[in-house]
């Protein structure tokens, strides 16, 4: 008995003493991170692009925060056609491959909002919309201006995230309902 004890403890110091420590956990992500931050490289005209994006972005959301499923249809399709615009042509090639996977999430889920006529039904397409925004402003960091990362912990059984122009909680998600249900994450 006291042999199975001393090899299950001498088991347990090998796993730990064999794994990586936090730290080099910590610093193995922080290389990763500038790893990726040297791959993704953009020009000028794609920034305004993408800064003439999040306008559009911005008044869909608005749209939402009315809780009114025409302006938000409208604003979706100027959002659609923004989107299918994009000129990724002047990125590096590793820089369009990222592009091209968030213009895909964009375009397919904003071509699902625009024909519904229910904000709740469209409410659920723009959080596809706005985890897609928020991941593209932090990759590619286009924005000479801040914007804020907002969050509602009671969308759907679960939490939902957007952006926004103002520090000032206004939720898409609920509208005139709850409209000041939730907080700011971070300033990007």
């Amino acid at each position: 008995m006291i042999k199975y004890f001393s090899l299950i403890f001498l088991s347990i110091i090998l796993l730990i003493s064999c794994g990586p420590s936090e730290r080099e956990q910590a610093q193995q992500e922080q290389r990763e991170q500038q790893l990726q931050m040297q791959m993704i490289e953009t020009t000028p005209e794609f920034n305004n692009q993408m800064e003439a994006l999040l306008s559009h972005y911005f008044e869909l959301k608005d749209a939402f925060i009315q809780s009114d499923a025409d302006a938000a249809s409208s604003a979706a399709q100027q959002f659609l056609t923004n989107t299918e615009e994009v000129d990724s042509s002047g990125l590096t090639q590793e820089s369009a491959t990222v592009w091209s996977s968030f213009s895909q999430t964009l375009v397919e889920s904003t071509s699902n909002l625009i024909p519904l006529d229910d904000v709740d039904e469209q409410r659920y397409h723009f959080e596809h919309i706005s985890e897609a925004m928020i991941n593209l402003v932090e990759t590619f960091e286009p924005l000479g201006y801040q914007v804020y990362h907002q969050s509602c912990p009671m969308v759907r059984d679960g939490s939902a995230d957007w952006l926004s122009r103002e520090e000032e909680i206004k939720n898409p998600y609920h509208g005139d309902r709850m409209m000041n249900c939730g907080e700011t994450i971070r300033q990007l």
